[in-house]
């Protein structure tokens, strides 16, 4: 092993967060490799559509009543401040700046977003080139534009080369040990190290023992390939503390979602939900708001649940169109239902595209939407108890007549299950991937288990993002990435303001 790399700050993860950080810390003058283990930048990311962000100036023209001290109230009473308040400030102080930022590089936005009727409108979507509407993957434009303005700053972009260990000498960061594109272990040399790598939605076995799922049974997340947890490894080796990751959880119903759209969409309306026990645990209202349906599906026997609609449901989306309409998947007909049940109980595929192709293909082969002539055979092939369904359907009919009066759900959402075909969906819950694992202070500069930081040593992005307390705010749409962007700023400029303090000298 040898000594063949030097530079002010290396920044391990090339993904939304480590090469926001790289570019940052370039335009403060800084020498700067990163180092990515894949063939790419951007990452996870670039199956996004934006980011998050406050008293930007689309807000502004969409006459946006939503300022940064409302973010911050909302974030703060949604965690119950058990998250680090200054860092929850610094980050929605940066958001607008960002987005002008994005645009100095050449990036453009369609204008700013809710993600569901009662989110607040934050969701700042990039535009894809010669088209007016949302699109998958467009963010990956954002990542594109600042790869291009990263190497025009001189960043030595280390394509398949993998991090291996953070060296620390006397309580500093001194350098990286990694194997380089050909096999060859390197000690790369440096005043900084920033950690941006994802944290471990692809390794089964550390949301086993991080998380208590058991993936693939019981969690249905997205598995986006290499994110394997080796930053937070390296991280706590190095001596950073520990802290409880959670799950950015969401709901699924695999082999559906995101695979057929419009059998998902329909399947995802406001309608009756049950548990196996075949009993009402949820005001199906919420249900557009997918973290919060996630972690109730998460409470329930095996972790499962079932929405049921019946002909008559569908006849009426049919004529008048889908209660919710995502703005990610934009269904707004049940038009394609018939053509993609046919398919779909046929065993035939659906064209891959988007987040689909992120589903494996075990995901892919399971049944998970059921249709039945009667309750009986429902029950059957779905597993719910049967006695207590038809109790279930009888007392929610009962209150499509009048009102719910034990989930208060509203009367317009209330479609009473009559009968002729039934249709069910079982959903798990799913998520976009971990979230948090190692303590950082407001500077995003790694703490050890005494609170102390450790000289030099920065994480951002998914592995230091505990701002959501145990569930991410959906609340407030595009916060993953903006947090993952933001972040990545910070730590950049603070890496480098670090080397220009007397602290370092």
């Amino acid at each position: 092993m040898s000594t063949k790399m030097e530079a002010d700050v290396i920044v391990i993860g090339g993904g939304a967060s480590g090469i926001t950080a790289a570019v940052a810390a370039a335009e403060k003058d800084a020498s700067v490799i990163l180092l990515e283990k894949g063939s790419t930048t951007g990452g996870a990311a670039n199956m996004g559509m934006g980011f998050f962000a406050v008293e930007s100036k689309y807000q502004k023209a969409q006459m946006v009543d939503f300022t940064k001290e409302d973010a911050f109230n909302l974030f703060m009473n949604y965690t119950h401040w058990r998250v680090d308040a200054r860092l929850v400030r610094k980050y929605i102080e940066q958001t607008a700046d960002t987005v002008e930022w994005a645009e100095s590089m050449g990036v453009e936005f369609l204008g700013v977003y809710k993600y569901f009727e009662k989110s607040t409108q934050t969701w700042h979507v990039v535009k894809v080139a010669g088209s007016n509407a949302p699109a998958e993957r467009g963010a990956s434009n954002l990542y594109r534009a600042l790869t291009e303005r990263a190497e025009e700053l001189g960043v030595n972009i280390c394509y398949q080369t993998k991090a291996t260990k953070i060296l620390v000498e006397d309580g500093h960061v001194t350098g990286v040990e990694l194997i380089d594109a050909n096999g060859e272990k390197v000690i790369a040399e440096c005043n900084a190290v920033i950690v941006a790598t994802g944290g471990f939605g692809d390794n089964p076995k550390m949301i086993q023992e991080n998380l208590g799922y058991e993936w693939g049974k019981d969690l249905h997340s997205f598995r986006i390939p290499g994110v394997q947890g080796e930053g937070l490894n390296m991280l706590w080796e190095a001596g950073g503390a520990k802290t409880q990751p959670v799950m950015e959880l969401t709901y699924t119903t695999p082999g559906v979602t995101d695979v057929f759209k419009t059998l998902s969409e329909t399947m995802r309306q406001p309608n009756l939900m049950v548990n196996l026990d075949g009993l009402r645990f949820i005001n199906e209202e919420i249900m557009n708001n997918t973290v919060y349906t996630g972690n109730a599906v998460a409470l329930q026997r095996e972790r499962m649940a079932f929405t049921i609609l019946d002909e008559s449901i569908l006849d009426e989306y049919k004529k008048s169109g889908l209660d919710y309409i995502t703005v990610h998947h934009n269904i707004k007909t049940v038009d394609k239902w018939d053509k993609e049940l046919e398919t779909y109980l046929g065993g035939g595929a659906s064209e891959g595209s988007g987040l689909s192709m992120l589903h494996n293909e075990d995901q892919k082969s399971q049944v998970n939407l059921f249709v039945a002539d009667s309750i009986e055979e429902l029950a059957e092939k779905t597993g719910i108890n049967v006695e207590n369904l038809k109790k279930t359907i009888e007392e929610y009919n009962a209150a499509c007549t009048s009102e719910d009066k034990f989930f208060f759900k509203k009367h317009k959402y209330l479609k009473p299950i009559k009968g002729e075909k039934y249709y069910a969906a079982r959903h798990f819950p799913a998520g976009y991937g971990s979230l948090g694992g190692i303590k950082t202070n407001d500077k995003l500069e790694v703490l050890d288990e005494k609170g102390i930081k450790i000289p030099g040593l920065y994480s951002c992005g998914t592995d230091a993002c505990n701002i959501f307390g145990d569930s991410y705010c959906f609340l407030m749409p595009g916060n993953t990435m903006g947090f993952a962007v933001n972040s990545g700023r910070m730590a950049g400029y603070n890496a480098v303001d670090f080397m220009d303090s007397d602290e370092f000298s």
